[in-house]
């Protein structure tokens, strides 16, 4: 197995908005695809730190995979996490019937949607350098 990732979840309520941290070590630059819990609702927040932990930087090359565990689908790809820190509201392109993802145009502006999780989770690195470490932050925003 390469790697680990160990999630601490925070809440304030049982419901509401969730912080979820992941701590990410890489063994031979990678952390395998790990289960950090099932959430349900709005992820509204990624906050990538690379400098935490007592390794490495995680280097600018490391690529994060968050999926739905039961399925294995991608819910974000990031292919540029490492280097300095950063925070984003994640969205998704919306996709036609055939599949097909919506170019935006006149007809169509704005075709980026927000990301609902349902269910568990799991995040994976891929492209690291060999014992780089760094925190992931997901926040999600449950309903009631």
């Amino acid at each position: 197995m390469a790697g680990t990732a160990i999630a601490t979840v925070t809440s304030r309520k049982g419901r509401g908005l969730i912080r979820v941290d992941i701590d990410l070590t890489c063994v031979a630059g990678a952390v395998s695809a790990t289960p950090i819990g099932s959430f349900y609702g709005r992820l509204v927040g990624i906050i990538c730190d690379p400098v935490a932990g007592a390794g490495a930087t995680m280097s600018t090359t490391a690529d994060i995979l968050l999926t739905d565990t039961a399925s294995g689908a991608p819910i974000i790809s990031d292919l540029d996490m490492g280097g300095s820190a950063s925070l984003y509201r994640p969205t998704q392109v919306v996709t036609a019937n055939t599949g097909v993802a919506i170019t935006p145009a006149t007809s169509a502006p704005n075709v980026n949607r927000d990301i609902f999780l349902a269910g568990p989770v799991s995040i994976a690195i891929a492209n690291a350098t060999t014992t780089d470490t760094a925190r992931v932050t997901l926040l999600v925003q449950e309903a009631n």
